[in-house]
């Protein structure tokens, strides 16, 4: 996974200047990735081979204050070398919250 990208949402957000580590799962396969765009709404995931529009994923990744985020979502945009977008189904108002704070 060396390519890059970002993600062209408006808002809040943390862009590849200061990338996350995350744990991705699609369709079963889990795999190390990296989070290059994050809201509290939605994350970019950095990916050579991008996950397919409407696959579910499970995310797992740690703010830098320590505070785990676990939440899952459904790919609402992909593009070949770069990554995909998640926009985020289930996630916590806790995890919201700190996300927010995060990404400030």
């Amino acid at each position: 996974m060396s390519a890059a990208g970002m993600c062209a949402s408006t808002g809040r957000k943390l862009e590849s200047a200061s990338f996350l580590r995350a744990r991705c799962e699609v369709d079963g396969l889990g795999r190390d990735c990296r989070i290059l765009n994050l809201t509290p709404r939605r994350a970019f995931i950095e990916s050579f081979v991008p996950a397919v529009t409407g696959s579910r994923v499970s995310l797992q990744f740690r703010l830098p204050n320590g505070h785990t985020v676990c939440t899952t979502g459904v790919v609402s945009d992909h593009e070949f070398k770069v990554g995909f977008g998640v926009d985020f189904t289930e996630l916590s108002a806790s995890d919201r919250d700190q996300i927010f704070s995060f990404v400030g």
